[in-house]
């Protein structure tokens, strides 16, 4: 069979997600075609999409053997290093992917999640504020962002883009959560008691809302308030000794 057909059917057993016969049309594209590196790309694929990324990882270097500027082959590496939490050996490959293509957003993302990953907080700011360049509605890269603020307690900036991206999906739970947190940070009990109970308006059993939020009207003397939360929490989390301490105090 000619390569282009051959591609033509791993690209599409790749999009299906039909695992077994991407393995084995790409065994058999490897075997009649050894120096061809889109053959052992999708070899690689094909086992990264089984979650066997050591597998994936050699396959991948060796389309790198054979075409060490491969963008598809340096991507792929990239998953399957992050998949290991090689997140330093990832960085590398998307850096190199980024040489030769220029920025991009698939990119840019990533390096974002890894730099986070190794905790390179300013470096993480960078990518995904590149990312927004390119696609300044992504909900995602939004609320990456916006996390990186927070970890490094520059809270008004963390929720500008917390913000945003509430504008996006109003319904995002862990983005109205981490919102409620910053304001909480910025001492405005006001706002962060709005964004709980947003949260827990989208999901009456987010458990850390219903912890800080408790916490929050102990602070305000709204006792009867903090209890029934607690009372809630305790029911998603019995035995915490935390919680039952706290509802102790009521009793």
């Amino acid at each position: 069979m000619e390569k282009s057909t051959y591609e033509r059917l791993l690209i599409e057993l790749a999009k299906k997600r039909e695992y077994q016969k991407l393995l084995d049309l790409a065994n058999e594209v490897v075997a009649e075609y050894p120096d061809w590196h889109i053959a052992w790309h999708y070899l690689a694929t094909a086992y990264g999409l089984q979650a066997n990324h050591e597998k994936a990882i050699s396959y991948f270097i060796k389309a790198l053997e054979i075409k060490p500027n491969s963008e598809k082959a340096l991507y792929g590496l990239s998953v399957s290093f992050h998949a290991l939490k090689m997140h330093e050996e990832a960085i590398a490959c998307l850096l190199k992917h980024q040489e030769i293509s220029g920025k991009e957003f698939k990119l840019s993302f990533a390096l974002g999640v890894n730099y986070s990953e190794i905790n390179e907080i300013d470096k993480a700011i960078d990518a995904f504020e590149n990312a927004l360049k390119i696609r300044p509605e992504s909900e995602e890269a939004l609320f990456c962002l916006a996390d990186c603020y927070r970890i490094q307690e520059k809270y008004e900036q963390a929720i500008e883009y917390y913000l945003k991206a509430l504008q996006l999906n109003p319904s995002n739970v862990f983005v109205c959560h981490n919102t409620a947190v910053c304001y909480k940070q910025l001492n405005d009990n006001d706002n962060a008691i709005e964004y709980y109970q947003k949260t827990l308006k989208l999901d009456p059993s987010f458990l850390h809302s219903l912890r800080n939020l408790a916490d929050i009207y102990i602070e305000l003397n709204r006792q009867d308030e903090a209890k029934e939360l607690i009372q809630r929490a305790l029911k998603i989390k019995p035995d915490s000794q935390e919680l039952l301490g706290l509802m102790e105090k009521f009793n």
